[in-house]
This record gives structure tokens, C-alpha cells and sequence, in this order.
């Protein structure tokens, strides 16, 4: 019982079709450790930008803070200069 062509040609082609099988499993593992590593990488960043990111929010907040108590001076200094001016004023109007 001879073989056709065409079962001769099939039974070649399951091999390939295994190695191509084979090639994309690899493919795909090595899809799966990238994502998996730049995930990693996202979530180590996003880490670092809080990070970041609270620390320049406690600066920010300190720099605030002492520009508050300079203006708070600067206010208390005029008014005492204009108190002084104005004790001026009406003392040589008396």
C-alpha cells in the first residue's frame, strides 16, 4: 500500500508545525518575564515618584511656612512704624 503524495507531503509538514509550536511557547516565556520585569521597573518608579514627590511636598510646605512668618514680621514691623508715625502726627497737633 503506497503512500500518496499528499499524506508524504502532511507527514513532512507535522514537524515543522511542532518546531513552530515550540518556538512561539518560547516566545511567549520570554513575553511573560519582560512583562513581568517591566512591571517590576513601573512599580519600583512609581515607588520612587512618591517618594519624590512627598518629599518635595514637605519642602514646599517648610518653605510656606517660613514665608508666612516673614511676611507675619514685615506686617507686625510696619504697623509698629506706623503706629510711631501716626503717635508722631498727633503728638504735633497738640
Amino acid at each position: 500500500m503506497p503512500m500518496s503524495d499528499q499524506a508524504i507531503n502532511l507527514l513532512l509538514q507535522i514537524p515543522l508545525a511542532g518546531v513552530v509550536v515550540f518556538v512561539v511557547v518560547i516566545f511567549l516565556k520570554y513575553l511573560k518575564e519582560m512583562i513581568a520585569q517591566m512591571i517590576n521597573f513601573m512599580a519600583q518608579q512609581a515607588e520612587t515618584n512618591r517618594q519624590f514627590l512627598s518629599t518635595q511636598r514637605e519642602q514646599m510646605n517648610l518653605a510656606i511656612g517660613r514665608l508666612a512668618d516673614e511676611l507675619k514680621a514685615m506686617r507686625e514691623e510696619l504697623a509698629e512704624e506706623r503706629g510711631i508715625r501716626e503717635g508722631k502726627r498727633k503728638n504735633r497737633n497738640l
